[in-house]
Order: C-alpha cells, then sequence, then structure tokens
C-alpha cells in the first residue's frame, strides 16, 4: 500500500528534463527501419484496462487507478507499428515488427524497452493488442519500443525460437536500431541510455536482452534491468515441473516442439507425449488461434502427468528427455556471463506457471560471480505477483 500511494503522490511532479533530443532530418537511407504499417491514440484509463482483472483488482492498485486517471486525462500516446529488417534463426534475413510508442502533450524523459508477454498462438503479438499492457510507462513521459520477436506480428509464419537467447537479443536489438531511426523522421533522437523490462515470457527475452546488449551493444547504455517471472534456467524449471508434477500454463509442450524443430533432436515424441497430446501434437501444436493456450489447457490441464510421459518424472528420464535437457542447458539465460549493471529481478514464490527456482537459481549463481541483483519475491501467483513488479518500476522511472 505505501508503493502505491507514494506513486499518486509523484504521479504529480513535474517531469524534469528531455531524454530525447530534437535530431534533424535523416540524410541516409535506412539500414533498420521499413515503415509504418499501424498507428494508434490511447490514454491511461485504456492502458490500465489493458492488465486484466487479475491486476486491476488488486489491493495494491485498488485506490491508484480513479486518481491517476484524472492526473494524467490529458495525456495521450501514440501508437506506430513498424517493420524493420534482422534476422531468422538460421541468420537468413528477415521482415519483423513491433510498437513504438511516443508520448504526446509532455516531457520525452526517456526510454524503456520492454519484451512483451507473449502468448502461445501467434496472432497475440504485442503490436496486435493496442494499447499494450507493457507500455503504460509512455503515460509517464517515456518512449516505449517493444519487438513483436520472430513467430508474432508481422513475422507469425515462423514458428517463434521459444527462450533461444541469442536471437532474441539480437531481434531485440534490430528493432532499437529501427526505432532510432523511425524517431528520427519525426525529429527524436533515440539517446545511448535505456531501460530493460520483462514480465512471464517477456521475462527471460529482457534477460536475453540484456545480455545480448552487454555483449554487442556498444551504441547503448542500460540503467534500470527490472525482470520478473522470467524462465531464465529451463533446465531448473523442467525439474521442478517434474518434482511437483503441475504446471498452471501449457508451455512446455510448446517449448519441446520448439527445441526440436531448431536443434534437429528427431524426437520420438511416443517417449515424450502420451493421452490425447500424443495423437495430437502435431495439430495441437501449431500456434493457430484455433489451438491457442486456451484450447490446449482445456485438454491436457495443469497435471503433467496427463500428457507427459511417465519417464519425464524419474530421475533417469529416457533418451528422448536426455536429449531435451541437454538443450535445456544451452539455453539457460544465466550461465556464461555477468550482468554488468544491477538487475532488479521478481519472481512469486507460489509461481505454477514459471517455478520459483528460475530466478533463485539466477540469483545464486549471478552473485557467485560477482554481480548486483536485488531479488525480491512474495506471494500472489504468476499473474497476482505483477502487481509488485510493476508498482516498483513505476516508481522508480517517475521518481528519477
Amino acid at each position: 500500500m505505501k508503493k502505491a500511494g507514494l506513486l499518486l503522490v509523484t504521479i504529480t511532479a513535474v517531469w524534469g528534463w528531455s531524454g530525447c533530443s530534437k535530431a534533424d532530418a535523416p540524410v541516409d537511407p535506412p539500414q533498420f527501419f521499413i515503415e509504418v504499417i499501424h498507428t494508434a491514440t490511447a490514454r491511461f484509463d485504456d492502458f490500465f484496462a489493458s492488465f486484466g482483472e487479475g491486476v486491476t483488482n488488486s489491493e495494491k492498485l485498488s485506490f491508484v487507478e480513479p486518481l491517476a486517471s484524472l492526473l494524467l486525462k490529458d495525456i495521450t500516446v501514440s501508437a506506430y507499428v513498424i517493420t524493420y529488417r534482422t534476422v531468422d534463426y538460421y541468420g537468413n534475413p528477415i521482415v519483423a515488427s513491433g510498437t513504438v510508442y511516443f508520448p504526446n502533450d509532455t516531457h520525452i524523459r526517456g526510454v524503456v524497452e520492454v519484451a512483451p508477454i507473449a502468448f502461445i498462438q501467434k496472432t497475440s503479438g504485442a503490436s496486435g493488442r493496442i494499447p499494450s499492457t507493457e507500455a503504460m510507462q509512455s503515460c509517464f513521459g517515456y518512449i516505449t519500443i517493444i519487438p513483436d520477436f520472430i513467430g508474432y506480428g508481422v513475422s507469425q509464419d515462423i514458428y517463434h525460437p521459444f527462450l533461444e537467447p541469442e536471437i532474441t537479443g539480437r531481434v531485440a536489438y534490430d528493432m532499437r536500431q529501427a526505432s532510432r531511426e523511425f524517431l528520427r523522421t519525426i525529429g527524436y533522437e533515440l539517446p545511448e541510455k535505456t531501460n530493460i523490462a520483462g514480465y512471464s515470457l517477456g521475462g527471460s527475452m529482457a534477460m536475453a536482452m540484456v545480455r545480448y546488449y552487454q555483449e554487442h551493444g556498444e551504441d547503448v547504455k542500460i540503467d534500470k534491468i527490472g525482470i520478473g517471472c522470467g524462465c531464465y534456467e529451463p533446465a531448473a524449471a523442467f525439474d521442478a515441473f517434474a518434482r511437483t508434477g503441475k504446471s498452471s500454463y501449457c508451455l512446455i509442450p510448446t517449448l519441446i516442439y520448439s527445441i526440436n524443430k531448431y536443434h534437429n533432436l528427431n524426437l520420438d515424441f511416443s517417449k515424450i507425449f502420451t493421452g490425447d497430446l500424443l495423437a495430437n501434437y502435431e495439430e495441437w501444436l501449431d500456434r493457430s488461434d484455433e489451438h491457442n493456450q486456451w484450447f490446449i489447457q482445456d485438454r491436457i490441464g495443469s497435471d503433467l502427468h496427463n500428457y507427459m510421459h511417465a519417464d519425464f518424472f524419474t530421475e533417469e528420464k529416457n533418451e528422448e528427455f536426455n536429449k531435451v535437457y541437454r538443450i535445456l542447458k544451452e539455453l539457460s539465460h544465466v550461465d556464461g556471463w555477468t550482468p554488468e549493471k544491477t538487475i532488479y529481478l521478481y519472481h512469486a514464490e507460489d509461481d505454477e506457471s514459471v517455478p520459483f527456482e528460475c530466478a533463485l537459481y539466477a540469483y545464486e549463481e549471478f552473485t557467485k560471480r560477482g554481480a548486483t541483483i536485488s531479488f525480491f519475491s512474495g506471494t500472489g501467483g504468476h499473474v497476482g505477483y505483477a502487481a509488485q513488479m510493476f508498482i516498483s518500476l513505476y516508481l522508480y522511472l517517475i521518481l528519477r
């Protein structure tokens, strides 16, 4: 409650500086940005409603919305869906999309790059749900950049490479470069300093972005990193799922299917799945609107014993699961690097979608290597705990 009250007080502050500067008209042809394919306008009420009842009904936010809506009623945000050049998992040139949210009627205070919350179906990219939950900070004066990533938006016919950190970071960085070129066309120069955030699958993507920017982004300086409830260590997540036998979200089959596709494992799925999923996995895991997460969840439920082969729950596994586990370790978003900037890490202890062990692994391994990790945990489940992270992020952005 204290954080929510402070949020109301600080919303009334006068924005003290402009993080973006006026730019001359672009001279060189853009290397990344292609075109704007859609525009829209939104207000605070629109952004707040996009969180859904699981967050908006939270006690922490129950008295925030009416007053914040009044204080921010004159602020509008323009959303520009752009297309840009990047590469696919194999390095082949492709066209991807994303959204740049630009605040109107207020000083531009800085930039936030957000990895979006992702659903299974390919039509659920952030550019297709404007206003996007992840862009509400634009009402406080921040340009928000949200890539769709491969497999969503205009690249939706490509199967999304789930939890693949290297290509995730590359596609996000190319979106940043495209956003820089686009902003020049409307008279603004993107600053070097940025903030990175993400929640759920977006949390994993945000971690991949931090690593990629640190290792390859010579023209970017990261300020704040806020990441919540992400699957940073897929092997630890699978271990937890095997131990508990429960998952409230049906991503496990889709992740295994993606791993098999991109790593050429040639899995024998009769040793991976069982029941109706085994009989229908090629059709059900096509990421279509017809076979969305609710369709799949209704048919397989949250008890993993309904659809995972019995060997999944043993210590020895089987040869097919061992193939998967070798790749899961390669897809660690934690191993092999050390963050140079402080990471603010959030995770619900009672998260049944992404096990708490993922955040615990990240915290323990990073701190062993000398990184500074501010670790916050609590209860509320995967959806309910989102309010904790977002309130903290908004407070920082307003008070800075």
